[in-house]
């Protein structure tokens, strides 16, 4: 038996899934994919952006020194966002050289793949210091407390398809 409007919610469905509203409309979250840690990382914090759903679009600074929008960056390689405030008030040449910025620039440069290392003054949710990693497709892999090496990397090849993505011990995945 047909019934007047029984059509209708599937057609509202269907229509803001075209508009980008409603469930069908709504950005994916990838939050079990097999390019995440099948665990999370020591140190991780929650941000306002769940792991595995698109990042805010946030003000970054870039490593020319020119500030671009984060979603810019996004499609070539990882990248790796530290939450500073305050650095927009400092010459860059300044806050390169001083506080986790060295020791973060060489956890980014022992990563399994390419990472662009960019800073941004304020990120939802994230409270200073956070370090979050960022797939090429915009989804959040990780959001961690300051500078961890280990994790980062872990992080960093599970979103490869490392072994870390496979529930392998992250120490095994840092040794490669």
């Amino acid at each position: 038996t047909v019934r007047p409007g029984g059509a209708r919610g599937h057609d509202a469905l269907l229509t803001d899934g075209h508009l980008g509203r409603g469930p069908l409309g709504a950005p994916p979250v990838y939050d079990r994919s097999p390019l995440a840690p099948a665990t999370s990382p020591d140190g991780s914090v929650a941000v306002g952006t769940a792991l595995g759903a698109p990042v805010a679009d946030v003000p970054v600074t870039a490593p020319d020194g020119s500030v671009v929008r984060l979603r810019e960056r996004l499609g070539r390689e990882l990248l790796v966002v530290l939450v500073a405030p305050g650095t927009g008030v400092w010459d860059r040449r300044h806050w390169m050289r001083a506080g986790l910025m060295p020791r973060l620039a060489a956890a980014v440069a022992a990563l399994p793949l390419r990472t662009e290392l960019l800073v941004t003054e304020a990120y939802p949710g994230a409270p200073a210091h956070t370090v979050l990693l960022v797939r090429p497709d915009g989804h959040l892999a990780a959001a961690l407390s300051g500078v961890r090496p280990s994790a980062l990397y872990a992080c960093a090849d599970a979103a490869r398809g490392g072994i870390a993505a496979r529930g392998a011990p992250a120490e095994a995945s840092a040794r490669r």
